[in-house]
């Protein structure tokens, strides 16, 4: 082995060739295997996730149901959906978003992640099926549409 010696130090070992392109090589092979491994925790629900504020609940017959003083959230993130809404509780769900669609299913209580059925959350304004219509998304607007009525929702 080579050894390299700089003015007024003490020398220091170079590996050979050889060794240097391994290393090389085996560092890059780390990096590529850290990075893969983080790939299945990426975020695909776009403007969707983050942490939205009810705006505005109306019915079928177009009267309000509720305002932002109820204090109605919605957070999504990955494949999770928390609903909470203020003296009512805090709920978690499983969903699934396409670009028209809003699926919610598997809905728990907390916080002992009891399974709850629809209705049980239906004063957080989840319609009886857990199915909405993606009606406007936005960076900061969304509008979620059912059967039983409109959401309006300000990213918060």
């Amino acid at each position: 082995m080579r050894h390299a010696k700089t003015e007024g130090s003490q020398p220091t070992a170079i590996p050979p060739k050889p060794l240097r392109g391994f290393l090389r090589q085996a560092s890059l092979a780390v990096l590529i295997c850290l990075l893969a491994s983080c790939e299945n925790k990426r975020d695909t629900n776009g403007d969707l996730g983050g942490m939205w504020q009810l705006t505005e609940w109306r019915d079928t017959q177009d009267s309000v149901v509720a305002t932002n003083e109820q204090r109605i959230y919605y957070s999504f993130q990955l494949q999770l959906m928390k609903i909470q809404r203020s003296g009512v509780g805090t709920f978690l769900a499983l969903f699934t978003h396409t670009p028209d669609s809003l699926f919610v299913d598997s809905v728990y209580s907390r916080p002992y992640d009891e399974r709850v059925s629809f209705e049980d959350v239906s004063e957080c304004g989840i319609p009886k099926d857990g199915k909405f219509r993606v009606d406007a998304l936005s960076d900061s607007h969304l509008v979620l549409s059912s059967p039983e009525g409109t959401l309006t929702f300000r990213k918060y």
